[in-house]
């Protein structure tokens, strides 16, 4: 996945949105093991073609336009909307197999 994903055009009447990444979100993106890049670049596009989309996004405190989406299992991005511009400006990654309620000295 290049650092654009120059996709932005007309897809089914909507604008598709141009994907950035901040040099941080990058930077995660890029020690994923190959597997969950693929899945992440192809989360990324699905959501370039309506960031504002009802299921698995939300918005972050007040303004719209900030907002968080749950892409792929244990993989989360926050990102911003301008424009024809998402910005994504974090990545982040949970290890699904590791739970508070599966530790030894849990009561």
């Amino acid at each position: 996945m290049s650092a654009t994903v120059s996709r932005a055009g007309i897809l089914r009447g909507m604008i598709e949105y141009r994907a950035r990444f901040t040099v941080e979100a990058r930077a995660t993106l890029d020690a994923l093991p190959a597997e969950r890049r693929a899945q992440l670049d192809r989360a990324v596009r699905i959501l370039a073609r309506d960031p504002f989309r009802r299921t698995s996004t939300a918005q972050l405190g007040p303004d719209e336009h900030l907002r968080r989406a749950y892409v792929a299992p244990g993989v989360m991005l926050k990102y911003l909307v301008a424009a024809a511009t998402m910005v994504v400006v974090a990545v982040e990654t949970f290890d699904e197999t590791a739970y508070l309620i599966d530790e030894i000295d849990a009561v």
